[in-house]
């Protein structure tokens, strides 16, 4: 039997964390095509504190704070086959993580291999999504390739590497701080780019 309410955080007021605060809401109901989780723990992102800051939300979307989860599916919306309930899994939402019980797409849930920690899966989502649309659904990405990775010591940036290694492409990062070379270089990296109007466009011919 699932509650009818729960705990969640949200923002009272633009700011830094202190103004995050707990609050009772409705446990939500999930839309056809979409699951109810119960949350084991949230990502945190930098659009999540950009909004804590005061950044707009997007028209429809919930109070509730969180764009990523891991937890265990409780119920499904209309049409719903997959994942199934009882089903561990790691979210990219439009919002609402910060909960008890959130709600997500059925197609942008991914099952949590038994070999993660589900506090390590929350932090999954936003990058593999990200990656996985910019490198291969957009880029085309191909074995063989070389892709120019901006911003590789983020979290975008290496899940990118682990993707391109996986792929069997070359990559390279521009590297503008020399001190994190040699963190690159241990990742499997071509060559970090200290110079990119001079090392770039041969690299990548």
């Amino acid at each position: 039997m699932l509650p009818e309410m729960m705990n969640a955080v949200i923002a009272r007021q633009p700011g830094g964390p202190e103004v995050l605060a707990s609050v009772s809401r409705p446990v939500p109901q999930p839309a056809a095509g979409e699951v109810l989780i119960r949350v084991s723990c949230a990502g945190v992102n930098r659009p999540d504190i950009m909004q804590r800051n005061g950044m707009p939300l997007p028209p429809g979307t919930t109070d509730i704070l969180g764009l990523e989860v891991s937890g265990t599916v409780v119920a499904l919306g209309a049409g719903v086959e997959y994942p199934r309930i009882g089903s561990a899994v790691m979210a990219l939402l439009n919002g609402g993580g910060y909960a008890d019980y959130c709600v997500a797409r059925a197609e942008l849930c991914l099952i949590v291999p038994h070999t993660l920690p589900l506090n390590h899966a929350a932090g999954v989502p936003e990058a593999a999504f990200t990656v996985w649309h910019n490198l291969f659904e957009l880029g085309r990405l191909q074995p063989g390739e070389t892709v120019l990775i901006h911003g590789a010591a983020s979290g975008v940036g290496t899940f990118a590497i682990q993707c391109a290694q996986a792929c069997g492409a070359r990559y390279s990062p521009p590297q503008a701080v020399p001190i994190k070379s040699p963190r690159y270089s241990n990742s499997g990296f071509v060559v970090p780019l200290t110079d990119i109007t001079k090392t770039l466009f041969p690299l990548l011919r």
